[in-house]
């Protein structure tokens, strides 16, 4: 019925029917005055209920000698009034002891356990059982109340026990010498304290009240300690998914602190009364273990995602019940007086519960999506997936799209999608890395497996998916059967195309091998035969006119060969190479158009080329080196250009770049038998080619031709 304040010990509450009144100064009991107890150490001789002891009270300037009869401590009252810890601490028990019965070995598991039983201890010790006046000079129950006060004290080295381990696997030697500097700091801090209590404080009851608070120190220094190990981890990990659970325990431990300084501790310093009554200094922390195992959950340390989503949910749902019931109290006990009627706090305890239901769903809701995406709403991801797919430009992009859609909306860490053919499968598109046992779902249309949906749950160790999972990605499948067809058979088409072009270079080589070793050499042979042949006879007979007129066709028939030969494949990219190739025609093409009537200077090309290229398919040189070569020539002829750029670079795709400040594109483009070729030469490789003017004038011929992929 009474409680120690800075230098005093005041009554703050008594029972009906005592001579006690809130208020009242308790100088002496049973002659035992309280401003002389450092004489010896608090407590003395046993009392129990119905005992009559002297108090020695001082009421509005006058001195009382008052008989008080000590009656049974009001436990089930008590723990009524103290709900608010109560709740907290069974909180934290059942969040330690579900995260510890699924990983004992994990440090984090040790960690929420300690930080349960300390809390327990500190509840117990000085929770609901507050230390009385009758205490400090009888019975044992003050050093029942120090040790709870110490245990409060404990809890913040339990805290940042947790902020050390979490999320490691392992403890090193250096995290445990930290983890026990932890546990021994609050009593080194204590002992400090006590220490400059003795130098600075003079009066008893000053010290007295250093003493029953020895958590007092620990409360200023360790969240500020705490706060700067979440912070050091946070610039450490990395990723934003490991990043994200440390914010929570930051943004927990911080809201949780400010709000008991602001409602208790400020206006207790400044004005002497809380703001709230003291039975509520607990509600703030019930903001720390919910983030403790929103964290664990998060991170995916523990295998409890269901247990943790739920105590999410409804520790988070009755820290709004309670905040609700704490304001509608609260506010009405201020405009008409304090609420009595148990009737009134009924109601209001009934329509909270009315309200909670709607909003308990709509929290599961948010949660589960936050957790495990759109899983409970399959649809939404389907029409998501579908708004995606409308604006791919290429079918192939469109299954690096689905697996990037899907893997988003549900959370996994690696999803991909595998095609079968010809009774062998693989992967065409992927996303994340995968970190647990692979799970298949086949992929159909009309009635053919055309492939695989390949995921891993969200726990490396997760044997089967959950049942909701399925329903979402069996939706998924439903749907991205047919875009795998279609990757397949788009997949077939480049690859007959490829075979084609390859095969058709091939030939063409065959071709030109048997045209310059074969036939070339035959008819040169038989030239020489036919000069011969002449002179033999006379150049001027009539058999040697007839020679002579055979010998000037079949020197024709030569120079064509040799232009077909040059058509199917340019000897110089043979001889010389790709980038050799185009500096040579570059500089002819240059030469040529100096002193020209359209410019004097001629043409200046500059060649824009990487210092190594890669080697490149047969189709690719020969279009690329036709390409450069057309568009060069129709700007020495069309463009009327003082110069020309020369791009090439190579990523997945080898890009050509053709560039004048000539005088750009005619307002109707017929498109002659150049430009022309330079798409097909472009379209039959799978590629593109584009001609455009520029904005400055000039016109720009930018061509991308696509270079064979791995297993293409």
């Amino acid at each position: 019925m009474s409680a120690v304040s800075i230098g005093h010990v005041l009554v703050s509450d008594v029972a009906p029917g005592s001579v006690l009144r809130l208020g009242d100064e308790i100088l002496a009991i049973d002659g035992a005055r309280l401003a002389e107890w450092t004489v010896g150490l608090p407590g003395g001789q046993k009392t129990t209920a119905g005992d009559t002891l002297t108090y020695l009270v001082e009421r509005g300037g006058e001195t009382l000698s008052l008989r008080v009869t000590l009656r049974h401590f009001p436990i089930l009252a008590a723990m009524r009034g103290w709900w608010p810890m109560m709740l907290v601490a069974a909180l934290l028990l059942a969040t330690s002891v579900t995260v510890f019965w699924a990983r004992p070995r994990d440090p984090a598991a040790h960690a929420t356990l300690l930080t349960s039983a300390i809390g327990i201890l500190a509840i117990v010790g000085a929770g609901f059982f507050p230390l009385m006046a009758v205490d400090l000079v009888a019975g044992d129950q003050f050093w029942r109340h120090l040790t709870g006060q110490v245990a409060f004290a404990m809890l913040w080295g339990a805290v940042l026990h947790f902020a050390i381990v979490f999320p490691a696997t392992t403890v090193t030697r250096g995290q445990r010498w930290l983890i026990a500097a932890g546990y021994a700091g609050p009593a080194a801090l204590f002992g400090l304290l006590w220490l400059a209590s003795l130098v600075v404080l003079s009066e008893p009851l000053e010290r007295l009240h250093v003493l029953v608070v020895p958590v007092l120190p620990a409360l200023f220094c360790y969240p500020p300690l705490i706060a700067t190990v979440l912070v050091r981890k946070y610039l450490r990990l990395p990723g934003e998914p490991t990043r994200r659970p440390i914010v929570w325990l930051l943004a927990a431990l911080i809201g949780s602190v400010v709000a008991y300084f602001a409602v208790w501790v400020v206006p207790v310093i400044a004005t002497g009364r809380p703001l709230v009554p003291y039975e509520m200094q607990a509600l703030p922390y019930m903001a720390v273990p919910i983030a403790m195992s929103a964290a664990v959950l998060r991170y995916r340390a523990l295998n409890i995602e269901v247990a943790v989503s739920r105590t999410v949910v409804y520790g988070a749902l009755t820290i709004g019940a309670v905040g609700v019931y704490v304001g509608v109290i609260s506010a009405w006990s201020a405009l008409f007086g304090p609420v009595t009627n148990v009737w009134w706090q009924a109601v209001v305890v009934a329509g909270i519960a009315v309200l909670s239901q709607p909003v308990r769903r709509r929290l599961q809701a948010l949660i589960n999506r936050r957790l495990y995406g759109e899983r409970d709403d399959p649809y939404r991801m389907v029409s998501a997936l579908a708004s995606r797919l409308e604006n791919t430009p290429t079918a192939s992009t469109m299954l690096p799209e689905i697996v990037a859609t899907v893997a988003a909306a549900l959370r996994l860490p690696y999803m991909a999608i595998e095609i079968q053919a010809r009774g062998r499968s693989e992967t065409a598109a992927s996303v994340g890395t995968p970190t647990g046992e692979l799970h298949r779902m086949p992929l159909t249309f009309h009635g053919e497996r055309v492939g695989n949906l390949v995921v891993v749950g969200r726990r490396s160790s997760q044997r089967e998916l959950t049942r909701p999972d399925r329903i979402a990605l069996a939706e998924v499948a439903r749907h991205a059967g047919a875009a795998v067809y279609t990757a397949r058979l788009t997949r077939d088409l480049r690859r007959s195309r490829d075979r084609l072009v390859r095969a058709r270079e091939m030939e063409r080589r065959r071709i030109l091998h048997e045209l310059h070793d074969g036939v070339g050499p035959t008819l040169a042979a038989v030239a020489l035969g036919l000069d011969v042949s002449r002179r033999t006879v006379g150049d001027t007979s009539p058999t040697g006119e007839l020679l002579g007129r055979l010998r000037d066709e079949l020197q024709a028939a030569i120079v064509e060969i040799r232009r077909l030969a040059h058509g199917l494949r340019p000897p110089v990219l043979d001889r010389i190479g790709l980038i050799p190739a185009i500096r040579e025609y570059a500089g002819a093409l240059a030469s040529r158009t100096a002193g020209s009537e359209s410019s004097a200077d001629g043409v200046t090309i500059v060649l824009e080329v990487p210092s190594s290229m890669p080697k490149l398919p047969a189709p690719v040189d020969v279009a690329a080196y036709r390409i450069i070569c057309e568009a060069l020539t129709n700007v020495t002829r069309h463009a009327a250009a003082s110069s020309c750029a020369v791009r090439l670079w190579v990523d997945d795709d080898l890009h050509i770049e053709v560039v004048d400040d000539g005088v750009g594109l005619p307002a109707v483009v017929n498109g002659g038998v150049g430009l022309s070729s330079m798409r097909e030469r472009a379209t039959e490789l799978g590629g593109e080619c584009l001609v455009e003017a520029e904005n400055k004038g000039g016109t720009r011929v930018f061509a991308t031709l696509p270079l064979p992929k791995e297993g293409g």
